[in-house]
């Protein structure tokens, strides 16, 4: 059974970075999909009279893609700006089910200073109680943003006119919330 936003018990939930991941996916070359996340992140959850908050901030100087000079790169003033822009925000206006009955987060995200809107879209898993006894709820959404529009414009073409990086990021979202006692 598929938990809906409407199910989610009343309350305030903080995300589990232990069973959680923020991730991105990139086209490098127009070859091969780099994938990459972020380790250090907080997020809540609030959840009253069948409507869902959910709120997130992400360090960006947690980065990781399997590459340090990749990382290192990524962290320049040529794309993220870390030193700069530390952290990026997700904040939801509103949740509900899309045409296909998944769940539809769309928010505000903010990147490099820069807030634009954005559409997730996923499936919420179910509720329950974990074996300490926490009420925990969970969900995986995913969508894409244009890296340009936040200011991440680096980039090479090459000799075949493909761009050395793609400017559509995917965003993947894999949350574990537990009840706030």
């Amino acid at each position: 059974m598929t938990t809906t936003t409407e199910t989610v018990p009343t309350g305030t939930y903080s995300v589990d970075p232990s069973h959680s991941n923020v991730g991105f996916e990139v086209r490098h070359m127009g070859m091969a999909t780099v994938r990459g996340s972020f380790k250090k992140f907080t997020g809540t959850l609030i959840a009253e009279a069948g409507k869902l908050d959910v709120n997130g901030e992400v360090e960006t100087g947690s980065i990781e893609t399997g590459d340090e000079n990749r990382d290192a790169h990524l962290l320049s003033p040529e794309f993220f700006d870390a030193d700069q822009f530390p952290q990026l925000t997700l904040t939801s206006t509103s949740t509900g089910p899309d045409a296909d009955d998944k769940i539809k987060l769309s928010g505000e995200i903010t990147l490099h200073g820069v807030t634009k809107p954005i559409e997730l879209s996923g499936e919420f898993g179910e509720s329950a109680e974990d074996p300490w006894g926490n009420q925990r709820v969970g969900f995986e959404v995913a969508g894409e943003i244009d890296r340009r529009e936040f200011g991440l414009d680096w980039n090479q073409i090459l000799p075949n006119g493909n761009l050395l990086v793609a400017n559509t990021v995917k965003i993947i979202l894999g949350v574990s919330a537990v009840k706030n006692a």
